[in-house]
């Protein structure tokens, strides 16, 4: 399988969990809360463990929008989290070079998945790389899991709600419109509830579908869940709702990606709500289901 980043917070926290139960051919990094070329020096050295199969990271596309066009769209904060997910959440003391773009990526994703016969595809950020590989690869996908809503259900949410589609709004309806028809695919959300911008406040803890601390500290003790659990635990106000609600950083945290990792692994664990599905799960059971799956990523071959 294919999976497709952006590389913000929420990603990180998803590939480990695909890693550790499904055979990932490659990486493909996007334009979006990283840009690919750093992000895909930040992803290698996040998937960097010791003795474990060497995953590709394939620098993708992007489409070079402006810092003054991401401020002015979407918030200062995107830009604040591209300099810290350039560092993996502050974890490294400086960016990594970046890695450079080859002439034809398409072809690389293309070598990358030759031996599989079936590549189901991850969707964690914008679109601007999968409308240039996947009709490429067309023939063999079996699932495609994007995280987020439809192009044309997303009119209610925010900009950075919706942030992967309109962060390149022309290559999502094309996938929409075109490509997606014929493919089994999901496009997958985050059960919302009043509390999500107060998960602090008095009736709201335990009801907000996102990350916690407890999370981070039940990662075991070896391998990438162990790198995970360094790389959260470092810098916490980030992405943790225990405490990011004071720590200035604005937006949301919530399970966005990791909805939609895990419903790749576990579609059984969702339902439909309308054109888009989400967990059943309650909040604490996502948690400590997303611990367990990540855990797996101990080894991996």
């Amino acid at each position: 399988m294919l999976i497709d980043t952006d590389l913000d917070i929420d990603d990180m926290m998803s590939m480990p969990m695909v890693v550790g139960n499904r055979h990932v051919a490659a990486v493909v990094t996007t334009e979006g809360f990283t840009t690919p070329e750093l992000g895909a020096a930040a992803t290698s050295r996040l998937l960097a463990e010791p003795g474990q199969r060497t995953i590709p990271v394939i620098v993708g596309a992007g489409i070079g929008r402006s810092e003054a066009d991401i401020a002015s769209s979407f918030g200062d904060f995107v830009l604040v989290f591209r300099q810290l997910m350039d560092r993996l959440n502050n974890f490294l003391p400086a960016p990594l070079p970046p890695t450079p773009r080859q002439t034809d990526y398409v072809q690389q994703v293309v070598d990358a998945v030759a031996d599989c016969q079936r590549i189901d595809v991850l969707l964690l950020g914008a679109f601007t790389s999968f409308v240039d590989y996947g009709p490429a690869i067309r023939a063999r996908i079996g699932r495609v899991v994007i995280s987020g809503r439809p192009v044309d259900a997303d009119s209610d949410l925010e900009a950075v709600e919706s942030f992967n589609c309109s962060y390149d709004r022309r290559s999502c309806a094309e996938v929409f419109h075109d490509q997606l028809p014929g493919l089994t695919h999901s496009f997958v959300d985050v059960p919302r509830s009043d509390c999500d911008l107060t998960p602090n406040r008095a009736g709201c803890e335990g009801t907000v579908y996102g990350p916690t601390l407890e999370m981070a500290r039940s990662l075991g003790p070896t391998g990438l869940p162990n790198t995970l659990k360094q790389i959260m635990l470092n810098h916490p106000n980030s992405w943790a709702i225990d405490t990011w609600e004071n720590s200035g950083y604005g937006g949301r945290s919530l399970f966005w990606d990791q909805s939609a990792a895990l419903e790749l692994l576990a579609p059984e664990l969702f339902g439909d709500v309308g054109p888009y599905r989400e967990t059943t799960l309650s909040p604490g059971d996502f948690q400590r289901t997303w611990v367990d799956f990540t855990n797996r990523a101990a080894s991996y071959a």
